[in-house]
């Protein structure tokens, strides 16, 4: 099937690692041109080689204004932008009360550059009516997870920004939210190590209980994720806006 990405012009933030570089390396086989970006530039760089993409950039989203100098950047190096990919740091674990001094960071980490990336970038999105915007979210939207409480909040803060923008940017422009179950990446791998220091576990046994709560019995492969959010970015997705797709393996026990 030809998902019509060929020379489409994609930003992925956050695609140094994990879910994020499989979201550009993706978007790159089927065709599209990709600028891959991180908080550290030098590794941009070098996974923009690796993978064959036209540029990397850095960008510390959590610095106010980064979010939008990646997108001018970006519209520079590609000639303009057709889908954006918004993929932001997470939350520390613990509970709400447990991280409440700790609310302004989590703002500033995921629903404040979320909300920044999206403003530099409809304006470019929606120039030839075929522009996607695509949130990478967790399952926290849709399912209380008091061990993320801070994630919880702010993640599910993206997904209401995202409805929204959904409709104010229809017709030109489709705007959906995927919540990310757990993926065998780097970044798990600091979650249940610093979970297991705060529980007195080993990282072996909170990994055994993500795997154990997964109705299909394994971590997923960020290529798995990579491509949903492939398929959402692509003109086969004309008609899906608006909408929280899942991709956790069944874990969420909800409609």
């Amino acid at each position: 099937m030809d998902l019509g990405l060929k020379s489409a012009r994609a930003l992925v933030l956050g695609s140094t690692s994990g879910l994020g570089a499989a979201v550009a390396a993706g978007l790159l086989a089927e065709g599209a041109e990709v600028v891959v970006a991180g908080r550290d530039r030098a590794r941009a760089d070098a996974v923009a080689v690796r993978l064959g993409a036209r540029a990397g950039l850095g960008a510390d989203l959590t610095d106010p204004g980064a979010g939008a100098r990646a997108v001018a950047e970006a519209v520079t190096a590609l000639g303009g932008l057709d889908v954006c990919v918004v993929n932001t740091g997470g939350g520390t674990p613990g509970g709400l009360l447990e991280r409440a001094d700790e609310l302004d960071a989590a703002y500033r980490s995921m629903l404040a550059p979320a909300v920044e990336v999206a403003h530099a970038a409809a304006p470019h999105l929606a120039r030839e009516g075929r522009g996607r915007l695509v949130f990478l979210t967790a399952r926290s939207v849709v399912e209380a997870t008091p061990e993320l409480a801070l994630s919880s909040v702010m993640r599910s803060g993206v997904a209401a920004a995202a409805r929204s923008l959904a409709l104010e940017l229809a017709p030109d422009v489709l705007v959906n939210v995927v919540a990310t179950g757990q993926f065998a990446t780097p970044a798990l791998d600091r979650f249940e190590s610093a979970r297991a220091r705060s529980e007195g576990r080993t990282p072996e046994e909170v990994r055994s209980g993500h795997v154990g709560a997964i109705p299909l019995g394994r971590l997923g492969e960020a290529e798995e994720l990579a491509d949903v959010v492939t398929f959402l970015c692509s003109a086969r997705a004309s008609f899906v806006t608006g909408s929280v797709i899942r991709v956790d393996g069944g874990a969420v026990r909800g409609f």
